[in-house]
């Protein structure tokens, strides 16, 4: 009762805090500029010391001109070599903070980067992710009428928990709040530890269920991208009876793969629960339909995830079990830093945290020029409607850093940005000049399921140089019966509709007729493994719709069904 107690006064407070971050959210779309540029400045300061700090002139930089003019552009291959003595626990190199932990990227392409985490960067996420959903999520009920019962949540997304020969953590950006935070997790999340479960402590799915189906009161599900709640659901249709079956007895199955130490751990904490069992029981017999998470958690109040650009369809099939339970679309963020949060449920809007770090652009038509005279914007400069590349120098020693993802500014809050990631840098066709996106890509797609009524799992474009002029390929692996051989002109169609230059690069015969070719079952899986044995966390791996390297080259083209040439 006393832990119950805790928890529902950890969660309240939660929510107080979450409305704090709201209202600063308001406070700074005022004066966005002013906020930022002070950021940048208070960074110059706490790290004029530096060895980085030294060598750029820190001391000597008052105005945003003067960093510009001092601190070149730069990208992870600045900071590789120094960064292997800072994680061997050299300090005051590129920050003077205190190294907390490390994200590892998932090294799908070259070598693995190893970003750094500080304090300031791990609050960005504290201040911007659960507790901001939560406000929002109790702040919808208040208008329905309704009051906030506050519950704990599940946090579906796995954990590595590994760790450098120093100690510190390198995972990613959860993993090193967990170390910072965890004390707390037992009672805002249903983890029954400080820790959350480990991948590699075995089947880390019935960890999850099993303890978060045991509370009745859970009001928030929270996971990194919504296409991980699609992987887990999955789990659990094929596993709910041996959950409960587990869940009324009160023990951890035999049949579960874990490592003796951590089962030992949690049938300590496990007792039996028939009520709650028989309840489960019957709601998992009425079907997987869109009740079903309302009716599991009745205090369900928000659902918390990245679902837009390559997340949307995961999202839309998740709406399908969760009827009246409103989408939080997160954040916006990446292994160097939090870039933006949503500040409405149901709408993918995000707004650009200007006291997470210091932003420039690059306007589209100017990203052929990477050099040090790099002319960028801040954000007081942007325009609606028109897409960027995106720098940031970071709160955990980072500057001018090309992030490479490109976005659009969707409308402005007041005065401040509300952008939309478009694609990485990097994710850009262009085989003719006709710079053909991701986004493109995606819409195209999308075009296609609804026009079919069909769900295309995965999919990717690259270019075919197996021919000339080259063409387009697309590679689907799907169950959807479709002859993808007469989809061809319609593709194209979508194609041309989302890149107005495409059909005029087709008729000058600049580009080959387009392919589709079948990848084999499981061969998206297959890599989400592969990355996964290099250290990658789970939650990480994004879908890939390009061959952007020569390994995925290698890797997606060996596993063709339909491996002959089409004629053009």
């Amino acid at each position: 009762m006393a832990n119950k107690l805790i928890s529902r006064l950890a969660m309240r407070l939660m929510v107080l805090k979450g409305n704090a971050s709201l209202r600063h959210l308001e406070q700074s779309s005022r004066a966005p500029m002013e906020e930022n540029e002070a950021l940048l400045m208070q960074i110059i300061r706490n790290n004029q010391n530096t060895e980085f700090g030294k060598a750029h002139h820190f001391d000597r930089i008052k105005t945003i001109d003067d960093f510009k003019r001092l601190v070149p552009p730069s990208v992870y291959d600045d900071y590789a070599a120094d960064m292997e003595r800072v994680k061997a626990g050299e300090e005051n190199v590129f920050t003077a903070s205190k190294i907390l932990g490390f994200s590892r990227t998932s090294g799908s392409s070259g070598m693995p980067k190893y970003i750094p985490a500080t304090e300031a960067s791990l609050q960005a996420y504290v201040k911007y992710t659960w507790t901001r959903a939560l406000a929002l999520g109790a702040k919808a009920l208040k208008a329905q009428g309704k009051s906030y019962r506050p519950g704990r949540g599940v946090f579906l997304s796995p954990a590595t928990n590994e760790l450098l020969p120093n100690g510190l953590p390198c995972s990613n950006i959860a993993e090193i709040g967990a170390r910072e935070y965890g004390r707390f997790y037992p009672f805002i999340l249903t983890v029954p530890t400080r820790r959350l479960f480990d991948m590699h402590d075995g089947d880390y799915i019935y960890n999850i269920y099993r303890f978060a189906l045991a509370d009745e009161d859970v009001t928030f599900i929270f996971s990194v991208f919504f296409s991980i709640n699609v992987s887990q659901l999955s789990y659990l249709r094929e596993h709910w009876r041996l959950i409960v079956d587990d869940i009324e007895k009160g023990v951890i199955s035999d049949e579960v793969d874990l490592k003796p130490e951590v089962r030992n751990e949690l049938s300590a904490l496990v007792k039996p629960m028939p009520a709650r069992a028989a309840y489960l029981r019957k709601q998992f017999e009425q079907g997987f339909d869109e009740t079903l998470f309302k009716r599991l958690w009745p205090n369900l109040t928000v659902l918390c995830s990245i679902g837009n650009a390559s997340f949307k369809p995961a999202a839309d099939y998740i709406r399908q079990f969760s009827k009246g339970i409103p989408f939080d679309f997160s954040i916006y963020g990446a292994s160097e830093a939090l870039i933006g949060a949503c500040t409405e449920l149901e709408n993918t809007d995000m707004q650009l945290l200007t006291d997470s770090c210091f932003y420039e652009f690059v306007p589209e038509d100017a990203f052929d020029n990477h050099g040090e005279d790099l002319q960028t914007l801040t954000l007081d400069q942007l325009e609606e409607g028109k897409k960027y590349e995106i720098l940031i120098t970071t709160q955990a020693g980072l500057y001018r850093y090309h992030l490479k993802d490109v976005i659009e500014v969707k409308r402005f809050r007041n005065k401040c940005p509300m952008i939309s990631f478009v694609y990485r840098k990097g994710q850009l066709f262009n085989v003719a000049g006709e710079k053909f996106s991701e986004e493109d890509a995606r819409n195209t797609i999308e075009r296609l399921e609804e026009a079919h009524g069909i769900k295309v799992d995965h999919w990717l474009f690259y270019q075919d140089d197996s021919v000339v002029p080259n063409r387009y390929a697309l590679a689907v692996e799907c169950d959807a019966d479709l002859d993808w051989e007469a989809c061809i002109d319609e593709l194209e169609g979508y194609m041309g509709h989302y890149n107005k230059r495409y059909p005029s690069q087709r008729a000058k015969c600049f580009i080959s007729r387009m392919i589709v070719r079948r990848q084999q079952p499981g061969t998206h899986d297959a890599w989400a493994q592969l990355c996964v044995s290099r250290g990658a966390s789970v939650a990480q791996i994004k879908p890939v719709h390009t061959l952007d390297t020569a390994e995925k080259r290698d890797f997606f083209l060996q596993r063709m069904n339909d491996i002959e040439k089409q004629t053009i």
